[in-house]
């Protein structure tokens, strides 16, 4: 019988060390405890083996159970394309999954390398930001600015770029007689230039490109049998 009380408390010691556990290991999940240094470093050595990244400016991993959440920033050229940044950011992401063990997901996010902050074009008023014109709305306006001058074919592109979320350059790819020389092309680019920056479509910088490839398909749709 006296064996009673002592094996009670047996139990309830035993009990009350598996309850510490559990706590000690939820309290470290909800806390967001960082991982080991060895994972981080490896993340960084996969991201800057990508040849179209530049630098690798955070890595944050937060533990999960016996798994890791990575959060990964890199910059690239400043001139490729939003599809171009979102191949770079899949590629890196499976990457990562495959190569570092422990890892349960990752976000990767990049950016161009030369994009300039200015603390005083961010601290542009809600109101401002709310009613600037959406990059469709710019588009169409520089479609109808490009597509009005007698000298373009065609337009065949047009992207709009955002610096700070105030600032918008346009790039244009048109199409002009092909009996143009490249000084009369240039003559054109400047004007169409000078017209986009003067309109109302709050364009801060234009770039116009001639496209030479779509009057050769062109050509070759009309002469194909």
């Amino acid at each position: 019988m006296a064996a009673d009380p002592a094996a009670g408390m047996l139990v309830a010691g035993m009990i009350a060390m598996t309850g510490a556990e559990i706590m000690g290991e939820s309290v470290k999940q909800l806390t967001d405890a960082v991982t080991d240094e060895d994972l981080v470093r490896d993340v960084e050595m996969i991201a800057s083996a990508d040849a179209d990244i530049r630098n690798v400016t955070r890595v944050r991993a937060r533990q999960v159970g016996s798994s890791a959440l990575v959060d990964v920033e890199v910059t690239a050229p400043p001139d490729f394309s939003a599809s171009a940044m979102r191949a770079i950011e899949e590629r890196v992401r499976v990457r990562i999954l495959s190569d570092v063990s422990g890892v349960l997901d990752v976000e990767v996010r990049a950016t161009g390398d030369n994009v300039v902050f200015c603390p005083l074009l961010s601290a542009i008023e809600d109101s401002d930001v709310d009613h600037q014109m959406s990059a469709t709305e710019v588009e169409y306006a520089a479609r109808e600015i490009l597509e009005a001058d007698s000298d373009v074919k065609s337009v065949e592109g047009v992207t709009v770029h955002y610096q700070d979320t105030v600032l918008i350059r346009v790039d244009a790819n048109i199409c002009v007689s092909s009996n143009a020389t490249v000084s009369e092309a240039n003559s054109v680019a400047a004007r169409l230039r000078k017209n986009l920056l003067d309109s109302d479509s709050n364009i801060d910088s234009a770039n116009i490109f001639l496209d030479l490839n779509t009057p050769i398909i062109q050509q070759k749709k009309v002469l194909s049998p």
